[in-house]
């Protein structure tokens, strides 16, 4: 069972990062569907990239819980936790390297993470593998789950006013227009600044 699990968690890696990208590009290819919202990148904020991440990373473990024999109240734990982990580092890392300067193009991003999501999984593992008890928080995961479901479906459609829901090219929150002037944003987010 380790070597399996060892080798799901790989292919883990891979089938989240190359299915986030296409669900970067999702929004644009389904010409502003629903199915585009609600599991696309609507636009360039921090928090669309993370959720074109953690989708993934839910169905890969809902392929894995099949897959692979584990007690299910510890695989659930350990997945919720290390789906949380791997939100919050992303947002992080992408935080600090935006805040920075040093966010220019994708490729950054795209390393923060294959990072981040190689950290998930193997985090993941080590808690399947553990010998911590975890009865305890199989109520709580099953509460941060459905939360997570929540959270996923709502803050694309009405996201709230902070930095990491904010689009990076227009300074604008949620859907963004299809026929928008970013042109005239960028300009007024220049005289903006000199004023």
């Amino acid at each position: 069972m380790k070597d399996r699990l060892k080798k799901f968690e790989i292919a883990g890696i891979l089938f989240v990062i190359i299915l986030s990208i296409f669900l970067q590009n999702l929004f644009n290819l389904t010409d502003r569907n629903l199915i585009g919202v609600m599991f696309g990148s609507v636009n360039n904020s921090i928090w669309e990239f993370t959720k074109t991440l953690l989708l993934p990373y839910f169905l890969w473990s809902m392929i894995e819980l099949l897959s692979v024999r584990t007690p299910f109240r510890r695989f659930v734990v350990s997945k919720t936790v290390s789906l949380y982990f791997l939100g919050l580092s992303y947002i992080l890392i992408t935080l600090v390297t935006n805040l920075l300067g040093l966010c220019t193009n994708a490729l950054p991003e795209l390393v923060a993470a294959a990072v981040c999501v190689a950290m998930a999984q193997f985090l993941s593992m080590r808690l399947i593998r553990s010998n911590f008890n975890t009865q305890n928080l199989y109520y709580p995961s099953i509460f941060l789950l459905l939360l997570f479901i929540a959270l996923f479906l709502s803050f694309t459609v009405f996201p709230p006013e902070m930095y990491i829901f904010k689009d990076r090219e227009t300074g604008l929150y949620g859907i963004i227009p299809e026929y928008i002037d970013k042109g005239a944003i960028a300009l007024d987010t220049f005289y903006g600044f000199t004023s």
